[in-house]
C-alpha cells in the first residue's frame, strides 16, 4: 500500500545542477545548463586524466575509453583535493587545488595542466599523464550518453546510515532534486520525466563502487560503506542513469513532473 504521506512527483524542484569537467575530479555547481538531447551536459567529463601508462596513451585514438585507463578516487583519493573550472567561454580551463590556483591553459593546449598534477604527485602516475579530450560526447562510466540523477533524501539517507556529512559530490550526481523520500526516484526507471521544459528517460539505478569511501572535503579515505548499504536496504544504488530524450535548458528551481510521452529513441 502506497504511503499517502509520501512526497508526491509533482511536488519536486530541480535543486542543483553540476558538472565535472574533467572525470574523478570535484566538478562545478552551476544555476542552469543547456542540455541537448542524446548527449552528456554540455563539456561533461569532457576530460580525463591518464594514469600515464603507455598501454593507455596508444588506445586514446580509439574514442571512449573504461575508466580504469584513467586517474580516479577509486585509486587515488587525492584527485578529492583538485578541481577543474572553465571558463565561460569553454575555451581555458583551470587546476585548483585546495581552492587555490595552480595552473590555467586553453582547452587545446592542455599539456601544462597534466604536468602540473605529475609534478605535485608523481607516485600517482606511471609517467606523466596526457589529459585527453574526446571528440565528442565525454568518458562518462558508461559508453551511452548518458547523466545522472538523484534526490537529496537519498543522500541524507546514505549520511545518516553511515554517520557522515550530506553532499552531492561524494556521488558525482549531475542533477541533485529537492526530495524528502529517501530513493523515491528509484520507481521512475523506464518513465520519462520532464524537467522543465527538459525530458528525460530515466534508464536504471547507478550501482556504486569504493569511490565513495573518499570524503570529498578532506580527501581521505574512509571505511567501506558498501556493505552497510546492502544490509540496510538490500542494495548499494544511489542515483540513476538518464537519457535526455528532448532537450531545453535547466534551472535549478525548475519543477519535475512525470510525462506520459512516449520514448523516442
Amino acid at each position: 500500500m502506497t504511503d499517502p504521506y509520501l512526497q508526491k512527483d509533482n511536488q519536486i524542484e530541480l535543486a542543483e545542477i553540476w558538472r565535472f569537467p574533467v572525470k574523478g575530479f570535484v566538478g562545478e555547481r552551476l544555476e542552469e545548463i543547456e542540455a541537448v538531447e542524446n548527449s552528456l551536459l554540455p563539456h561533461d567529463r569532457a576530460f580525463a586524466l591518464t594514469t600515464g601508462h603507455p598501454l593507455t596513451h596508444e588506445k586514446l585514438a580509439e574514442g571512449w575509453l573504461a575508466k580504469r585507463h584513467f586517474i580516479q578516487l577509486l585509486r587515488e583519493e587525492r584527485c578529492a583535493e583538485f578541481a577543474f573550472r572553465l571558463t565561460d567561454t569553454g575555451q581555458c580551463l583551470s587546476l585548483y587545488h585546495k581552492g587555490k590556483k595552480m595552473a590555467e591553459a586553453p582547452i587545446e593546449d592542455r599539456a601544462s595542466l597534466s604536468k602540473a598534477l605529475y609534478d605535485f604527485m608523481p607516485d600517482a602516475f606511471t609517467s606523466q599523464p596526457i589529459l585527453s579530450q574526446l571528440a565528442k560526447g565525454g568518458y562518462s562510466d558508461t559508453s551511452a550518453p548518458w547523466i545522472t540523477l538523484g534526490g537529496r533524501a537519498s543522500l541524507e539517507a546514505f549520511a545518516r546510515l553511515t554517520g557522515t556529512e550530506t553532499s552531492a559530490s561524494r556521488f558525482r550526481l549531475n542533477l541533485i532534486l529537492a526530495t524528502d523520500t529517501a530513493f523515491i526516484e528509484q520507481g521512475w526507471a523506464g518513465k520519462i520525466i520532464a524537467i522543465g521544459d527538459v525530458h528525460l528517460e530515466i534508464i536504471e539505478p547507478v550501482g556504486r563502487c569504493g569511490a565513495i569511501s573518499v570524503n570529498p572535503q578532506t580527501g581521505q579515505r574512509e571505511r567501506d560503506y558498501l556493505p552497510e548499504m546492502e544490509q540496510a536496504w538490500g542494495h548499494t544504488d544511489l542515483g540513476m542513469f538518464a537519457r535526455i530524450c528532448q532537450g531545453g535548458v535547466l534551472r535549478c528551481g525548475d519543477a519535475l513532473t512525470i510525462d506520459s510521452l512516449e520514448i523516442n529513441r
